[in-house]
């Protein structure tokens, strides 16, 4: 087991029994995916990978034009 993994995984809080039920189920294909899979499966949130698709819903306001003064120059 990569201790590194286990340590992320204790940071995060989960559960002694789910990090060696997570470890065992995954031993044989160790992946970050595979481990936020799991963790997900357990009511975890993802720990190691982002989903990129989520964040389409911000709201960005491309209109924004920032001041023309810079933040040293005085009004």
């Amino acid at each position: 087991m990569s201790l590194a993994i286990i340590y992320e995984l204790r940071a995060a809080d989960v559960k002694e029994e789910h990090i060696e039920q997570i470890m065992d189920k995954i031993k044989n294909r160790l992946s970050e995916e595979n481990i936020d899979k799991e963790l997900v499966k357990l009511g975890y949130p993802k720990i190691f990978t982002v989903d990129y698709d989520d964040y389409d819903n911000f709201d960005y306001d491309d209109s924004f034009t920032p001041n023309s003064k810079s933040n040293f120059e005085e009004e």
